[in-house]
């Protein structure tokens, strides 16, 4: 089952296709106009996962990565509680939610398909 790299990332394309495509059309039927939050979400997730993460791969050892990634683990999952709070705010978790999700997802294609198509293979790391 899904036991090729290529395979393991179609399926993940798929999900986070098919995750964009339900948050998509929930987002385009939101009376305020939510393309706003759903563009700074996408920037935000590109700046994070595309340059920092390709200049932290460039100059940071493997074994200072993996305790990097526990600590970034951890301060996600403190900023859960705060991203629901900020939509209880905002006055719609699932409003904020649903536009967080979108953007993430936009964020996240524009970043591989940056590093696939124009960062040095040194940069990036899913370049096989």
């Amino acid at each position: 089952m899904l036991g090729s790299y290529r395979s393991r990332q179609l399926a993940r394309i798929g999900i986070l296709g098919l995750i964009a495509l339900v948050t998509g059309t929930r987002v385009s039927s939101y009376e305020p106009n939510p393309w706003g939050w759903v563009a700074v979400f996408a920037v935000v997730t590109a700046l994070i996962f595309g340059p920092i993460t390709w200049l932290i791969r460039d100059r940071v050892s493997k074994e200072q990565r993996e305790r990097l990634s526990y600590v970034v683990t951890g301060i996600v999952l403190l900023c859960v509680p705060l991203v629901i709070g900020l939509g209880f705010v905002v006055e719609g978790l699932r409003f904020f939610i649903d536009v967080g999700v979108l953007g993430s997802v936009i964020g996240l294609a524009v970043t591989f398909l940056v590093e696939r198509t124009v960062v040095p293979e040194r940069f990036g790391g899913t370049a096989q």
